[in-house]
């Protein structure tokens, strides 16, 4: 009996060590391309996903990639970056009548007349502030229906914001996020004062050595498979336009995400990310109407959800762009994506995520990805920003091998075929044990093998 119980323990202990074992090991550079059931990780499974597409012809799709710029001479993207073959490069004429002249890798919204990136951008909610308050600084709200009630509460919240923000003793904060007297207008080519304008900026894009983002992103979706250096992006056949409108400190301005939107979809990206979010949006019409052109162009948008760790179902928490137009209709062509962690345990739904069962349609990985960074190098970055690109490869790569798929049918199949792990996580910002499934509207993560076999099993 004693012998008995000794080899019981020792195979217990065996067991423990061996499940301590999988804990301690390294997670992989890649582990968000792994495999749920073979690699004990909560990735996408890109490989077999490739596997099924052996056989099959891909055809060339464009990304636009709306962030604070992309390095175009980096060793792992150059050979996937966008040219416009329709413009002569330098000749300072705009050849292809696009409205933009010389612009051979994309647009710069925030492009100083050298190509020089605006960097900096008041908060969102000092935007907002100066947008409204000669309308409800001192409103009489007596008057006020529901809907200028709801506005009215936006530009309250919005306010008080900003006037915490003033005490701040950040230089930055204090130079330009929350200094109402900075103007970056002054400083972008040509921009002029009207919220749907679309033709200003630069075509050139000189990166500060902080404006990282962009380049990290465009690498998550289609860095160079086969050239043995760097990282494997997700999609295989993929041209990145890089179009500028985000920034380094502040929140994005309305009227630049819109003209790049609408700079996209004119040039013939069929899915654009955007790695930004914001708690305000002063001209969300302007914003509203670019989406709502993408929708009718057929163009995938796909957005981060927001790193805040708050349900964005609340309209008081909602995190612009949102893909909810103001008749609440919702874009048929938007993806919100949430943030979701290597491991499955109970923070697998990340807890600075946003997180939704209306508002996020999913999840995808976004903790510790490894991708480009400028000049030539590679580093790790985590958020929503980092999930919303795999989710924007994964859809590439539809769109690539089976070109005709729509932007609502891939939308759909993304949903569809997420992963759905059955684990209880800690809800955001609480020790409350919820279900992930209770995380977002699909209550999966997105899974690129999944996808395609769901697409295949459509006879497509």
């Amino acid at each position: 009996m004693l012998k008995f119980l000794l080899i019981i323990v020792s195979l217990l202990c065996s067991q423990l060590l061996v499940a301590q074992n999988v804990r301690r090991r390294p997670i992989p550079v890649d582990w968000y391309q792994k495999d749920p059931a073979m690699d004990s990780l909560a990735g996408i499974t890109l490989d077999k996903a490739y596997g099924l597409l052996t056989c099959r012809t891909s055809h060339t799709v464009i990304v636009a990639v709306i962030d604070n710029g992309v390095d175009i001479r980096h060793e792992d993207l150059r050979a996937i970056i966008w040219t416009n073959l329709k413009e002569i490069p330098g000749n300072g004429i705009d050849d292809d009548q696009n409205g933009f002249t010389d612009d051979i890798h994309g647009w710069n919204f925030r492009g100083m007349t050298d190509g020089t990136i605006v960097r900096n951008e008041q908060a969102g909610c000092l935007q907002l502030y100066e947008k409204w308050r000669a309308r409800y600084d001192a409103a009489d709200t007596a008057a006020f229906d529901s809907a200028e009630k709801a506005n009215w509460t936006i530009f309250e919240k919005a306010k008080k914001e900003y006037f915490d923000g003033r005490s701040s003793q950040d230089s930055t904060d204090r130079l330009f996020v929350y200094n109402i007297d900075y103007a970056s207008s002054s400083l972008i080519a040509g921009d002029p004062d009207n919220d749907s304008a679309r033709h200003y900026g630069s075509p050139l894009s000189i990166l500060s050595p902080d404006l990282s983002h962009g380049t990290h992103v465009a690498g998550i979706i289609a860095a160079v498979r086969n050239n043995g250096i760097g990282i494997r992006g997700i999609a295989d056949n993929v041209r990145i336009m890089p179009v500028v409108a985000g920034t380094a400190a502040g929140d994005e301005r309305d009227k630049d995400v819109a003209a790049a939107i609408h700079y996209a979809v004119d040039n013939g990206a069929k899915v654009i990310n955007m790695s930004f979010s914001k708690l305000f949006s002063p001209d969300k019409k302007v914003v509203d109407e670019a989406v709502l052109y993408a929708e009718k162009h057929d163009v995938l948008i796909v957005h981060a959800a927001g790193n805040d760790g708050v349900d964005i179902d609340s309209a008081t928490n909602y995190h612009y762009p949102i893909g909810i137009y103001d008749d609440g209709r919702r874009a048929g062509n938007f993806i919100t994506v949430g943030w979701s962690r290597p491991l499955f345990d109970h923070r697998l739904a990340h807890p600075y995520s946003d997180y939704g069962k209306k508002n996020v349609d999913l999840y995808a990985p976004g903790s510790d990805i490894y991708s480009t960074v400028p000049d030539n190098r590679y580093d790790y970055k985590s958020g929503s920003s980092m999930a919303a690109p795999v989710v924007t490869g994964v859809a590439a790569l539809l769109f690539s091998y089976f070109p005709q798929l729509s932007a609502q049918q891939v939308k759909e199949i993304l949903m569809r075929s997420a992963f759905r792990p059955q684990q209880m996580v800690d809800k955001p910002r609480s020790k409350i044990s919820v279900p992930f499934s209770s995380m977002s509207v699909s209550g999966g993560i997105v899974n690129a093998y999944r996808a395609v076999k769901m697409v295949l099993e459509m006879g497509l």
